[in-house]
């Protein structure tokens, strides 16, 4: 597990809600409509029949609860993997947030943020990234004869490399959610396959502002649980935090979400549940931070973050939904959930470590 993973996630999380990876679209794209409206003033009576570009609004979902943008399903990629329950209702909005692994080709992150507006909530779905993927002997055929080397590497069965295993088998659905991305499309209409969530965005990032985006917002009021204690200078890791309630800079926040493992106050070495830490984080920074004031922090917020980010949402529409919906999420005063992907044991497959996926 590499030192960035969990804190990728407080980026990407607030790239998705705030609307701060479209920033500059935005901008983009109210010059052009303002360009427009000029020439079509200059232009003689007879062309009146050209129209200025509507104030676009909210897509409407088709009657299955999923949006348009979404491919169709093509062949089965597993094994009929299917996780034991249902984890998001089919009409919600879910966006899959994605942490690069900033040393490896694996995503270190897989999170589906999903937003219901009928239950006024922002679930974030923690998928473990080890979790074996029972491929079917179609994929697994393809994936040996295009990828013979990655095939045999240690954790090429886990569902961080997936995306990977997609685009190196040049995967193409007929009906494809996002164009010129095979390996994406190939993990989202996994993720459809086995947790039955549709995926109408994406976000990954890649990105070392974490620090530079607390200390910004003035810090983060978290109850530290425990005492924590850990060192390690091969990653520039200084974790030293006493237990109770304090307000974190960029750089304790960041000792804080990636504590997994250290020594009490007795140099006792013990393990924690990391992504306990990160929850209480996210949590704390968003009832602190996402209001309507700090809406106009967004612009330098992604100026510290778009060379690392990646995302689906391209067009003026597609931001304007995503601008309507963090105002209601701030307004109606969303809460936001923690869901943990259960699993049911571990198993060791051609030298790593896996996962099991607890299922029906």
């Amino acid at each position: 597990m590499t030192a960035k993973r969990f804190f990728l996630i407080f980026t990407i999380v607030m790239v998705t809600i705030s609307g701060i990876c479209i920033h500059a679209i935005v901008s983009r794209a109210r010059n052009e409509l303002s360009k427009m409206r000029e020439i079509q003033a200059k232009l003689p009576a007879e062309n009146s029949g050209v129209t200025v570009t509507p104030t676009p609004t909210l897509s409407p979902l088709n009657n299955t609860g999923q949006s348009s943008k979404s491919g169709a399903k093509g062949r089965n990629l597993t094994n009929n993997q299917k996780y034991y329950t249902d984890v998001a209702d089919p009409s919600n909005r879910n966006i899959l947030l994605i942490g690069k692994d900033p040393t490896y080709s694996n995503f270190d992150v897989i999170i589906i943020a999903s937003i219901s507006e009928k239950d006024k909530t922002v679930k974030l779905i923690d998928i473990p990234r080890d979790i074996f993927i029972d491929y079917s002997p179609e994929v697994l055929k393809e994936f040996k004869e295009k990828a013979p080397d990655f095939y045999n590497e240690k954790g090429s069965r886990k569902i961080n490399a997936a995306h990977a295993v997609g685009k190196m088998t040049g995967y193409s659905p007929a009906n494809p959610r996002f164009l010129g991305k095979p390996g994406i499309n190939f993990l989202t209409d996994l993720v459809y396959e086995i947790f039955h969530v549709e995926i109408h965005d994406y976000i990954a990032v890649e990105t070392d502002g974490f620090r530079e985006i607390v200390d910004y917002f003035g810090g983060v009021v978290v109850n530290v649980p425990v005492y924590m204690h850990y060192e390690d200078p091969s990653q520039d890791l200084y974790i030293h935090l006493e237990p109770g309630v304090q307000l974190l800079d960029g750089k304790n926040a960041e000792g804080f979400v990636r504590f997994r493992q250290g020594y009490n106050r007795n140099g006792e070495y013990f393990t924690y549940p990391r992504s306990k830490n990160v929850y209480l984080f996210l949590k704390a920074f968003f009832e602190q931070h996402f209001n309507l004031r700090n809406l106009s922090k967004i612009g330098k917020v992604y100026e510290i973050i778009k060379q690392n980010t990646e995302t689906s949402v391209q067009d003026l529409s597609e931001t304007y939904e995503y601008v309507v919906l963090a105002s209601k999420i701030i307004n109606e005063k969303y809460s936001i959930e923690h869901v943990n992907i259960e699993t049911s044991g571990k198993k060791k497959f051609n030298g790593a470590l896996y996962e099991i996926l607890k299922t029906k």
